[in-house]
């Protein structure tokens, strides 16, 4: 049981690890996950599961986000070189207490520094959390619909198709009582 929970608290913690790298490198710019950002993160877990017989518990938690955050950065500057585009959250995901209100003096959150680094959290995780869902829908679709779906398309065949006849594929209608008392029944 114990092993089965540190697997996934490696995985989980390498797609954080990874989301904060490329969060870091994008600077409040938009962030799109592609493939090749699922292919490092699948990179990253063989490295990490490679090094875990030979680590303990804490180096290897370490050694997870240390190496998600800089992978996740070098590979984010890389992307991102060269574009300028400022990437602000909505105000509609953002919660209510955290909106600024217009045409107001005061705002929701005042000019406190602790407020103002909650707030920069908020934004930060914010796109940080963007990074991190779609790297998980995307390992979803991959490792779970795209199987089934290629394991549906090959052994099923809901409509008989490959089943038929050689010479045609006409079914035969199975014969309906056609009485006035069968009409009846209907509706």
């Amino acid at each position: 049981m114990f092993t089965f929970l540190s697997v996934i608290v490696l995985i989980l913690l390498t797609m954080v690890s990874y989301a904060s790298g490329v969060t870091l490198a994008a600077n409040r710019r938009e962030y799109l996950v592609a493939v090749v950002d699922l292919l490092i993160v699948a990179g990253l877990w063989f490295i990490l599961f490679w090094l875990r017989p030979q680590l303990s518990h804490l180096p290897l938690l370490a050694v997870t986000v240390g190496l998600g955050v800089v992978v996740g950065y070098l590979v984010g500057a890389v992307r991102l070189a060269g574009r300028q585009d400022v990437y602000t959250l909505p105000a509609s995901e953002l919660p209510e207490h955290a909106r600024e209100k217009e045409g107001e003096a005061d705002t929701a959150v005042p000019p406190n520094i602790f407020k103002r680094g909650w707030r920069r959290w908020n934004e930060f995780a914010g796109r940080m959390g963007n990074v991190q869902g779609r790297l998980l829908m995307g390992f979803f679709y991959f490792l779970v619909v795209t199987p089934f779906g290629l394991g549906m398309r090959l052994l099923s065949d809901p409509l008989a198709i490959k089943k038929s006849p050689p010479h045609s594929n006409w079914h035969p209608k199975e014969n309906t009582d056609l009485t006035l008392e069968a009409a009846k029944e209907q509706g």
